[in-house]
């Protein structure tokens, strides 16, 4: 194989043609490879240049005309010539018009490769000469190799300074980089060779003043012109390392007096070495920006991920609060958040260590620069708060440093995020351009979280508004929706009926007599004592108050208690009668809480017998009209706390907001 014969790259999917096209060309004396898919061709030009490539025009993975394509994309002094077995001079005129030197039909014979690659080969030496020069060569190498992007920063650096060095028979050669992006001192990343003929005071100046002039610096310390460097045994050159954002530092040479001094020559071409490092370090700092921001968005998907894992409101502020603390090193941290109309909720988690009446006070004191004295006192009137472990501040003399954010500008959330530092940090808020995607992201749960807590107000105050319809309707028994209700929580708190399950109950209760909307008001309000025929009327209202409800799909869990509160254990009831445990639960237990209410209150027709005549009443029909267990329930609750007792502590209900449980 012959020196000055080019590299040689055969494709061709049939092993035979490729192995006949190979031994032709070898014993030519060419350098020879051979691929027999598009996939494997991208392996070879990853690691070596072909001047001359045959290609088969017809491949497994892709074809000849777009391997060419890619080809030359990669280096487009590439000959490519393409063969097929299917002659067509439209292919071969189109091949041609992409850019292939040559096409060559199957059947073919060896001296028609030997003929195409020669002429290729003779072509391209007229029109491309070789790179004589040692450092243009070794430039190239350093252009083309991957080896700089393989290695880290320190590897790099190491590895270009040794080939420059080598390049321009240095005996010394320096690297140096600025401190930090814009910044104005210079550190030592690379020290290649002897560099005894110059002290780090030296070599330090040179660098600076490299820097400093922001070009290219030649000395000779015989010359008169160099008076700086007189007494400094050695010729040197040096230049910066530039880059689209700047010079990032200074490259400097160093040659001992007894040798060649540096020369202008010299020094052009090491610009052109410095300037290739600088695209080097660029794309490195690329690839090192990527990595960190891609483990920074890890960070904040992991981290937003848990913002939406709940509805509930105070769930979601205090999961953004502790999200936003793995990027804001904040110490204290409030929310005052709300839709637009909508109630406000209002949250603060604070240090542990740091006082809660400082906390609030400075709080205050700083919404009221912002927002006014007099909203600032009512965001903070009933605020929620919760704590974290955080670092020990030992003293508050100083005002704590504030960020305000107006939450405008991330979505629907109306509102502030203010948070504050006691430790003496400089910035709460980081550079990092991922802090907007993170607020957006939270104001997006809280915006969530807070549209569900308006659902869920709306929702209560239309069946609350429902229930008030029908105990104005039977002005008899006013408020006996909200009694029902009082009850009926009270038991299931003492039951320790909790989170879905109570909710349905508390609404089964309040729309229990839902369907006496549908009942004539003659009968409801009736002084005397039902016929048989108005008391067979009123038995309707349970089924009617299901008609009414069941096409609306939030009360379909609401159903079954609803329909059967008036069913008996004994089996006796309305209107299925059902017995026992087939009634269901929620129902057993409006029917309990039901029957107290109206044995409790005053009717038209009669007084109230008294609650210790509907203890008994609970009493002597367990297990007939009550399921045993449950009055046993209801009597111990009547008899530890007053009924007026538990109407006051659950009569909220009717404004709309969640009762304190108590077990």
């Amino acid at each position: 194989m012959g020196g000055n014969f080019p590299r040689v790259l055969v494709i061709d999917d049939d092993p035979v043609i490729c192995e006949v096209v190979v031994e032709t060309l070898k014993n030519q004396g060419y350098a020879v490879d051979a691929a027999q898919s598009g996939s494997e061709v991208s392996d070879f030009l990853a690691l070596k240049t072909y001047p001359i490539v045959l290609c088969d025009i017809l491949l497994p993975d892709t074809n000849g005309l777009e391997l060419m394509s890619e080809i030359k994309k990669m280096n487009p002094d590439t000959f490519v010539i393409l063969f097929t077995g299917h002659a067509s001079v439209d292919l071969a005129k189109e091949a041609i018009r992409q850019g292939a030197y040559d096409f060559i039909t199957k059947p073919f014979t060896s001296n028609e490769i030997i003929e195409a690659v020669q002429r290729a080969e003779s072509e391209q030496r007229v029109n491309f000469s070789d790179i004589t020069s040692t450092e243009l060569k070794i430039l190239h190498e350093l252009t083309v190799s991957n080896k700089m992007t393989e290695f880290s920063k320190k590897a790099s650096l190491a590895y270009f300074g040794k080939k420059t060095a080598e390049s321009f028979g240095a005996d010394s050669l320096r690297i140096y980089l600025q401190d930090n992006k814009g910044g104005s001192m210079l550190e030592k990343a690379v020290d290649i060779g002897q560099g005894a003929f110059a002290d780090e005071v030296t070599w330090y100046f040179l660098a600076s003043r490299t820097m400093q002039s922001g070009g290219e610096v030649l000395l000779d310390p015989d010359s008169s012109e160099n008076t700086d460097m007189s007494g400094t045994r050695a010729s040197f050159m040096g230049t910066v390392i530039p880059t689209d954002e700047g010079n990032l530092g200074v490259i400097l040479a160093g040659r001992s007096q007894r040798r060649d001094r540096f020369k202008t020559r010299d020094l052009k071409l090491l610009t052109l070495f410095a300037a290739q490092l600088g695209n080097q370090l660029q794309n490195l700092q690329m690839t090192d920006d990527l990595l960190m921001n891609n483990r920074e968005l890890e960070k904040i998907n992991l981290v937003t991920s848990g913002f939406s894992a709940s509805l509930e409101t105070s769930t979601v502020i205090s999961s953004v609060a502790r999200g936003l603390r793995n990027f804001i090193p904040f110490d204290v941290a409030g929310f005052f958040v709300s839709l637009e109309n909508g109630t406000p909720y209002n949250y603060i988690l604070m240090n542990e260590a740091i006082p809660k009446k400082k906390v609030f006070a400075s709080m205050e004191k700083q919404m009221g620069k912002n927002l006014g004295k007099v909203l600032a006192s009512e965001l903070m009137n009933g605020v929620h708060s919760g704590t974290f472990v955080g670092e020990n501040i030992r003293t508050f003399e100083n005002y704590p440093e504030f960020t305000f954010t107006e939450l405008g500008d991330y979505g629907k959330v109306h509102g502030w995020i203010v948070m504050s530092s006691w430790s003496g940090r400089s910035r709460l808020l980081p550079s990092s351009k991922f802090i907007p995607m993170l607020l957006r992201h939270a104001t997006s749960a809280l915006c969530n979280s807070l549209q569900h807590r308006e659902n869920q107000r709306n929702y209560l105050e239309t069946i609350t508004a429902m229930a008030q319809a029908v105990d104005a309707k039977d002005k008899y028994t006013n408020d006996h929706s909200r009694n029902v209700t009082a009850y009926t929580l009270a038991l299931a708190d003492k039951m320790g009926i909790t989170h879905q399950a109570r909710k349905d109950l508390w609404n089964a209760a309040l729309l229990h007599d839902i369907g006496k909307i549908g009942i004539p008001e003659s009968i409801l309000n009736k002084p005397g004592k039902l016929t048989d025929e108005e008391y067979e009327v009123i038995k309707t209202h349970p089924v009617k108050g299901c008609s009414i409800l069941e096409p609306i799909k939030a009360f379909r869990n609401l159903l079954p208690a609803i329909r059967y509160h008036h069913e008996r254990y004994d089996g006796r009831g309305y209107p299925d009668g059902l017995a026992g445990t087939h009634i269901p639960l929620s129902a057993r237990i409006l029917t309990v809480a039901d029957s107290f209410d109206a044995m409790t209150s005053s009717r038209v027709y009669r007084k109230s017998p008294g609650v210790e005549f509907a203890l008994r009443q609970l009493k002597e029909h367990s297990g007939t009209q009550f399921d045993r267990e449950l009055a046993r329930e209801f009597i111990e609750l009547i008899e530890a706390r007053p009924y007026t007792e538990i109407l006051l502590t659950y009569g909220s209900v009717l404004l709309g907001s969640q009762p304190v449980l108590h077990h």
